[in-house]
């Protein structure tokens, strides 16, 4: 089995409100990079749902989550932790959603899928997927491959907030690489630095920044 790589954040009022303190940034890490399983409610509802990844859970977490479903359910602790063998999110609590390499590429096959299936994607269509997503990502051991900047991520999937997170991605590993001193960190020199090694075609500088300004005077 892979190691899955993404987290939601809830939107308000959600379920989950009370025990989201447990969860550094009110981050759930999550099985798939998407709402995978489906199911259909007595009145015929479908259902899109996350699975919570049991893995990356601590015991504290997952007895918390145990809890508050079995409160809800009226049903034992232990009976919804073992019976259901993993706890499942309604897509519409979702708000937002980040990933790493798995989950970018797994979202590529999902936009494919979209892209060549039957429109609307027909039953059989969309078990084939599910199937195939099953056995490499969940029960195998499918690598995807690595993704260092925006232009490893497909077209369909880049959004302001990726490219966003790829550039600052550069900016930190250029600033861990320049040696700067503490205060070049703190005055934004190794910041303004490290954007125009990675964006040369644009011109970033501090503003008032006085280059005659010896650092040493900091301390007079």
């Amino acid at each position: 089995m892979t190691k899955h790589d993404t987290w939601v954040k809830l939107k308000p009022g959600n379920p989950y409100e009370s025990i989201l303190k447990l969860f550094p940034g009110g981050r759930i890490p999550v099985r798939d990079p998407f709402p995978m399983e489906r199911v259909k409610t007595t009145d015929g509802e479908q259902l899109a749902l996350w699975i919570i990844d049991l893995e990356r859970l601590s015991s504290i977490q997952s007895s918390a989550i145990a809890k508050l479903i079995a409160h809800s359910s009226g049903a034992d602790a232990i009976e919804v932790a073992v019976g259901v063998g993993g706890f499942a999110m309604k897509h519409e609590w979702v708000d937002s959603m980040e990933c790493g390499d798995e989950g970018i590429q797994r979202q590529k096959e999902l936009a494919d899928f979209f892209e060549t299936a039957p429109q609307p994607p027909s039953a059989r269509a969309y078990t084939e997927f599910y199937n195939s997503q099953r056995d490499r990502w969940i029960e195998g051991d499918e690598v995807p491959p690595p993704i260092n900047s925006i232009e490893d991520v497909d077209p369909r999937l880049r959004t302001p907030e990726l490219e966003q997170h790829f550039k600052m991605r550069e900016v930190e590993t250029a600033i861990v690489n320049g040696n700067y001193s503490v205060l070049d960190v703190l005055t934004g020199r190794a910041m303004v630095d490290s954007l125009n090694i990675i964006d040369p075609e644009n011109s970033y500088s501090l503003v008032g920044y006085d280059d005659e300004f010896d650092e040493d005077e900091i301390y007079e």
